[in-house]
């Protein structure tokens, strides 16, 4: 979710600084979250940082793929349950949010050995990827149906 909605909902409240100011900080946390040495602290920051500026944006991205199921097909009832379960499973405090919902939503298992396991049914294979595409698009929709009206809001 970190690619979309958390620069949309900045962009909204904070115009184009708010949401450049956002694409640095998730940039510097892919380079150097949590790493070790030197720059071991800044990777920290930059670490939790973005896992605070995701926080909200990774909920709505949950909610967003339940009611992306609900639309194009997907099991709107298993997106929420996963999400609802899961969601918090994965060692960020965001990212089995949407993971947890899309495998709920395509009654699918997704597992990280040794670390996770999202959703419950069989293991993903390629017929998989269409119904994916279908429910994040309509999920998609739905953000955008719904940032619309807020974008005129706060402008």
């Amino acid at each position: 979710p970190d690619s979309l909605i958390p620069p949309l909902l900045l962009f909204a409240v904070g115009g184009v600084a708010a949401a450049w100011a956002y694409r640095v900080v998730n940039t510097a946390d892919a380079m150097i979250g949590y790493r070790a040495g030197e720059l071991e602290y800044l990777g920290k920051a930059a670490a939790r940082l973005d896992d605070a500026l995701n926080w909200v944006p990774a909920r709505l991205g949950g909610w967003a793929i339940v009611a992306g199921a609900a639309i194009a097909g997907g099991s709107a009832r298993g997106a929420w349950r996963a999400l609802r379960r899961d969601g918090g499973r994965t060692a960020s405090p965001n990212a089995g949010r949407t993971m947890a919902a899309m495998a709920g939503a395509l009654g699918v298992t997704l597992t990280k050995p040794g670390h996770y396991t999202l959703g419950e049914g069989m293991a993903p294979d390629s017929a998989t990827i269409g119904r994916a595409c279908r429910v994040a698009a309509a999920a998609l929709a739905v953000v955008i149906v719904l940032a619309l009206p807020l974008l005129q809001v706060l402008r």
